[in-house]
């Protein structure tokens, strides 16, 4: 084969083989309706034009001359899975009918003639050099990197046994700073009226430092990490990759904060950091199955669940109309505004995975409302609640083509542009999960009563936190974060092997500084956001 172009690629796809065939115009595709494209190449002009949008999952893959990872085709080709080279550098012109191959060598996207079978996969020690080589990179302004690695089945198995050297924790450590410290620049405000969001947000991930190395430790021991990601990826609704993720980010974060108030030295307790990111790395590289980290790494999706769960839910769902649209985003309101409050205003019990293209073109959201009630985390508000269901489950249809821009962001919020994904959500699953692991469909004739059951117990919920003070609800939210391992200590049968109290370590940080708004609002912001690091996180040396 002979190299005739070079692009960027819209997300990590394996060599495809097809026919060069140009579209120059709204005609050309209209004119190609009816024809098979799984074996077409289609080239363009124009990385940010969306003509293509009616075949665009039919394609066998697409080169544009001109566009970035940002533009609007490379965003709607990874959502469609469809090999997509933009920026395509291209040394001569090609007749349509072309045969040429589109493949990805060390991060670049290459275009060549003809159509020769790829080389044999790399070696095992080929996939971790590559691996680390891809969390050292540094990616553009917000993190963000292409995933050029190929992780096997075999492969994963490896990297999970590897041994987390000094310079690999390091390398972990910087590579998760790094993809923080946009996160939480670009999100909202920590405001509420009902918590003091910065002093029980400080007061909980310090008590992660504080706690989380003992207790992983406990869990890790009666259950691997590997082993407790692996059975996580069966079904919805167990625990999001939110929580999965925060078990790192969070014990971190903690670090970061005790740095910055002069408490802990970078070089300090070097073998629990290793004890608690290696849990992590572990637990999100079983549960992912892909070799990807997070959501951005993935270009912000997470696709843990097996094909055939989100067909079965899929499959049980209703196409709505006008009347069900409506309640389905009155539900979805009713629930969303419920989990925030249960959550003490966060968003850590609500996580969108996906999006999962279908078979039609069309792509599922798969939401989970994870707790409603009495549950894993054992929180003692919710003891005596009696929502109509454990949690809810929600799968949700639609059309990519409805939307410039797709993100899922590593908390397991969708944005999109334009942003109203329930208006453009054309069926629906709702499944309400039960305490004893069994669940049922729910249909549309059933929504309206779900709302009513989960508006009354959020009155009940509410009325439990107005009738606090100030102190009870700093701790109570605490409690919330700080009970991030519960749901892994009970599949790992170790919930009462465990010591769930707060720090004695944390507990003196209160009422002096943190029970301060503004002081626990600068430790928390300087030690993350307005340091002079070029992510969140120091080096642990």
């Amino acid at each position: 084969m002979t190299v005739i172009g070079k692009g960027v690629p819209s997300y990590t796809f394996g060599r495809v083989t097809g026919a060069v065939r140009h579209f120059r115009s709204p005609q050309d595709v209209i004119a190609s309706i009816d024809s098979d494209l799984e074996a077409t190449i289609a080239v363009v002009s124009s990385g940010g034009t969306t003509f293509l949008s009616p075949i665009l999952g039919r394609l066998g893959g697409i080169v544009a001359r001109d566009g970035t990872l940002r533009s609007h085709l490379a965003i709607v080709s990874r959502e469609f899975e469809v090999p997509c080279l933009v920026g395509a550098d291209l040394t001569e012109e090609l007749a349509d009918g072309t045969e040429i191959t589109l493949d990805i060598v060390d991060g670049a996207g290459v275009v060549r003639t003809g159509a020769e079978a790829p080389p044999p996969a790399a070696p095992d020690a080929d996939v971790s050099a590559a691996w680390w080589a891809y969390v050292r990179r540094v990616g553009d302004e917000i993190a963000v990197k292409p995933f050029d690695v190929t992780v096997g089945p075999e492969a994963l198995d490896r990297l999970l046994a590897e041994e987390l050297s000094d310079d690999r924790l390091d390398d972990l450590v910087q590579h998760m700073g790094r993809a923080f410290k946009p996160e939480i620049t670009r999100r909202s405000g920590f405001t509420s009226e009902l918590f003091p969001m910065l002093p029980y947000m400080t007061l909980s991930v310090i008590d992660d430092f504080h706690t989380y190395a003992e207790r992983v430790a406990v869990i890790d021991a009666a259950m691997p990490a590997e082993e407790i990601g692996k059975r996580l990826r069966g079904q919805p609704g167990l625990v999001s990759p939110l929580w999965i993720w925060m078990v790192g980010y969070h014990y971190l974060c903690g670090r970061e904060c005790l740095i910055q108030m002069g408490k802990l030295r970078s070089d300090e307790r070097i073998e629990e950091v290793r004890t608690v990111v290696d849990f992590w790395r572990r637990l999100t590289l079983a549960h992912r199955g892909d070799g990807t980290l997070d959501y951005k790494d993935a270009g912000f999706t997470n696709r843990y669940l097996p094909a055939d769960v989100v067909d079965d839910l899929v499959a049980q769902g209703s196409t709505l109309d006008a009347a069900s649209s409506k309640a389905l985003k009155r539900l979805n309101a009713t629930v969303s505004g419920y989990s925030f409050l249960y959550f003490c205003d966060s968003r850590v019990g609500i996580c969108d995975s996906g999006p999962y293209p279908r078979r039609d073109g069309r792509h599922t959201i798969v939401r989970d409302y994870l707790s409603l009630g009495p549950s894993a985390w054992e929180y003692p508000w919710a003891a005596d609640l009696t929502p109509p269901y454990a949690g809810l489950t929600l799968a949700l249809t639609f059309d990519p083509a409805a939307f410039t821009e797709f993100e899922i962001n590593d908390w397991g919020t969708t944005f999109t542009e334009p942003d109203q994904l329930l208006s453009a959500v054309t069926e629906a699953t709702v499944v309400g999960r039960h305490t004893d692991g069994s669940s049922e469909v729910l249909g549309p004739d059933r929504w309206a009563d779900v709302l009513a059951d989960v508006s009354r117990a959020h009155m009940e919920l509410y009325q439990q936190f107005a009738d606090m003070g100030r102190e009870d609800r700093i701790f109570s939210a605490t409690r919330m974060y700080t009970s991030g391992l519960r749901p892994f200590a009970a599949l790992a049968g170790v919930t009462d092997r465990i010591d769930w109290a707060f720090s004695p370590d944390t507990t003196a940080l209160y009422p002096e500084p943190l029970d301060d708004d503004t002081q626990a609002a600068t430790i928390f912001g300087t030690a993350l956001v307005a340091n002079d690091l070029p992510g969140s996180f120091s080096p642990i040396r």
